[in-house]
This record gives C-alpha cells, sequence and structure tokens, in this order.
C-alpha cells in the first residue's frame, strides 16, 4: 500500500519536563542544536512522503513561524492548529478532511526502524503499531504491556514484554470514524482495536527514545547522533551546481542546474554542511583572478539567502602546471582526482567516510572521493534536490 501522507502528534503541554517546555513545546526542543521534531521529518522526506501535518496545540505559532513559510518541491508541511483541545484522538480525527491513509507519530519520541517494512498492512486490519521493548517508563499508558500473536495481532500482555513506539498505520477507514472530540488515542481508542484484533503490529529492536522524560533528553543526545551521521555534504562546483561553460568567473554566467538551490536550502534547514570542491585552473592560467573567484562565492551565497539556503565553504585548487605564477604551479596534491581539498575540507569540520558524501559530475571527482574512501553519486541528469533525496536514502543503508 502506497502512502505518503504522515502526522506528528504535536500538541502536547509536556508537563513531565517542568521549566524546560515552559516557553519550548516539546518537538522543538534542541538537541545536539536542531530541532527533536526536524528528525523526524528529514525521515519523513527522506522516505518520500509528499505532505506532512503538524498536528499543534500549545504554542502551535511557534511551529507555524518555522515551518508555514517553509517550502521544498513536491513536499507540503502543513500546521493544523486544534481550535480547541482535542487530545491525541481528537487530533487525529482532523485528519479525515484529507481522504488519505496515514502514518502517524508522536511528536517526542523517536524510532531508527525500516520504514517500508511497516508500510505493509493486511486488508482485515484497520491499524498498525510499532512495537519495542518495554524500557520501564513509567506512563499511565495502557498501551505499556503488548506482545503480538502469531499472526501479527497486537494483544495485551501481563508480562509486559514490550510497549507502544508512538508510531501508527491508519487506514482512511479508520480515521472517518473517529470523532473530532477531546478523546485519547492511548486510552480510548486504541485498547478497543487491540480488543476486537483489528490492530497489526511490528516489533522493532532498534534504537528507541521518548523525550518526555527529564532522564531521557542526556539519552536522546546520544541515540540520535548515532542515527543520524550526515554532516556534510561535498560538492563539485561546475557541471553539478550550475551549467559548466568552462572556467565560470562571473555571476552572469553562473547558471544554477535545476534543483540545486531548493536541495542547499534543504540541507541549510537541518543543519548539515554544504562545502564546495572545486577545481580552479583558470586562476593558474591568468583567465581571472583568486580576487574574482572570491568575489563570485559572496555572490553566489547573497543569492542563495534569499532561498535560505548557503554554501558552508568553497575549496578550490587554483594551481596549473604552466602557470606564469609560480605560486599556482605547486600544490597539485590539492587538485582534482587528488584528495587534499576533501581531505582540508574533513579535517576542517571533524569529517569521516561515514558522516559525508561527496556529489559531482567528473571521473577526477569519482577518484578523489575514491581516495578519500568516501561515497560518491554522480550528478544525474534530473533535479539535484530529486538526486538529493535518493541519495540521502541510499547513504542511510551504507553506513
Amino acid at each position: 500500500m502506497k502512502i505518503n501522507h504522515a502526522a506528528i502528534l504535536a500538541g502536547g503541554l509536556g508537563k513531565r519536563l517542568g521549566k524546560i517546555t515552559k516557553k519550548t513545546p516539546k518537538p522543538l526542543i534542541k538537541i545536539n542544536n536542531l530541532e527533536f521534531i526536524k528528525y523526524l521529518i528529514f525521515d519523513l522526506i527522506k522516505n518520500d512522503f509528499k505532505r506532512i501535518i503538524i498536528l499543534t496545540n500549545y504554542k502551535s505559532h511557534k511551529f507555524e513561524k518555522i515551518f508555514n513559510k517553509l517550502n521544498f518541491p513536491n513536499i507540503e508541511i502543513i500546521c493544523l492548529k486544534e481550535k480547541k483541545k482535542l487530545g491525541t484522538g481528537g487530533s487525529i480525527a482532523q485528519l479525515k478532511k484529507f481522504k488519505k491513509n496515514f502514518l502517524v507519530i508522536n511528536g517526542d519520541s523517536y524510532l531508527n526502524f525500516n520504514l517500508n517494512k511497516f508500510l505493509n498492512i493486511k486488508k482485515n486490519c484497520l491499524a498498525k503499531m510499532m512495537l519495542v521493548k518495554n524500557l520501564n517508563y513509567k506512563t499511565n499508558s495502557k498501551l505499556s504491556n503488548l506482545n503480538l500473536t502469531k499472526d501479527q495481532k497486537v494483544q495485551f500482555s501481563c508480562n509486559k514484554i514490550y510497549m507502544n513506539a508512538g508510531i501508527y498505520l491508519f487506514k482512511k477507514q479508520l480515521i472517518n470514524k473517529l470523532k473530532i472530540r477531546n478523546s485519547s488515542l492511548e486510552n480510548d481508542i486504541l485498547p478497543k482495536l487491540i480488543k476486537k484484533k483489528l490492530i497489526d503490529g511490528l516489533i522493532s529492536k532498534d534504537d528507541f527514545i521518548d523525550i518526555g522524560l527529564k532522564k531521557n533528553l542526556k539519552k536522546a543526545s546520544s541515540i540520535l547522533k548515532k542515527n543520524f551521521k550526515l554532516k556534510a555534504i561535498l560538492f563539485d562546483r561546475d557541471g553539478t551546481l550550475n551549467k559548466n561553460y568552462g572556467y565560470v568567473h562571473d555571476i552572469k554566467n553562473f547558471k544554477w542546474l535545476k534543483g540545486t538551490k531548493e536541495a542547499l536550502k534543504f540541507l541549510t534547514f537541518f543543519k548539515i554542511k554544504s562545502l564546495i570542491i572545486t577545481n580552479q585552473s583558470g586562476i593558474g592560467r591568468g583567465f581571472y583572478s583568486m580576487k574574482d573567484f572570491k568575489i563570485l562565492n559572496k555572490k553566489i551565497n547573497k543569492v542563495l539567502q534569499t532561498h535560505m539556503a548557503k554554501i558552508d565553504k568553497f575549496y578550490c585548487a587554483p594551481y596549473y602546471k604552466f602557470s606564469k605564477n609560480k605560486k599556482y604551479k605547486k600544490n597539485f596534491h590539492l587538485r582534482k582526482p587528488n584528495n587534499g581539498m576533501i581531505l582540508k575540507a574533513m579535517n576542517d569540520f571533524k569529517l569521516s567516510k561515514n558522516n559525508c558524501f561527496m556529489v559531482g559530475d567528473s571521473y577526477s571527482d569519482l577518484i578523489a572521493a575514491k581516495k578519500t574512501k568516501i561515497h560518491f553519486y554522480k550528478k544525474e541528469n534530473n533535479s539535484l534536490f530529486t538526486q538529493l533525496m535518493k541519495n540521502l536514502y541510499d547513504f542511510q543503508f551504507k553506513t
């Protein structure tokens, strides 16, 4: 079943966190300098979800400030505010207007799991739940004592083996039956469906964290560092980000390739560094100067700034073996296909082969990446944003 609609439950008060959530809703708490909800959205976009609904109530304006003007190609992020307090059950009932099957996830918990496997659901079920090992969380939820039957139905268990992970797949038929009124998904709706054997389940042994407890905020930092490894992407410039007319050194000749600004905006939003690794023998050949190159870099970032994007650093190798300028005859270890520029970038930003990759259009880009033992993706003919989504998904399973 193809599902590309997702909803994030982000309306809770976060009372268990005390002063921490007095000004900041739980999903917007920064962990490793990134709002928690962005980790969830990053995974959803990477897994090809086209519409993401953030269900809000408490301090909804803070979500709207971040997401209402945000747009990526073919992706829609909507903040849907409750007119009155509805609880998790009533909040999900608002989704009936979309007339779609939905993946629904809690905005205060994270699980690194195989989403494609979870999206398979039987015809005789109305919903599916992800279960994780019971971590002895002190909760009043009735869904902390679960197990699966032989045919993968969720059932209650006296042994408290597994607990609800806060990740659900709801068919539109079920969503249509829900009432837009104050109710609890965990206490009022799901227990009845479990008793009627209408919910399938899948057990995950992957890392799980619920940031609704103070003690888990510190744990969340290490878990997210482990699972969100990507810190930077290294890009060739001419032929990868812009059209390669040969020795491009003026903004008038800098023509963006399709999807480039959107791809860089995406990386900036999720605080993933964008680094340029470019040979610039035109400097050594005397066609233009290093000053011209730096002026162009500033103008590139000025354009990107209007798109809420940026390139974090430009690396160049201005060398040419027949250069009339002596200083541009040396340091060929920097010039691709050698990997000096890549090594310098990795040192500057504390990168490793497990937290960065390279995108380029030439054989010399490939060789430079191979010498550094980092993953390389050849620039495709389609939009760079479209390619980047595929690259991110592929990189996740290679590292």
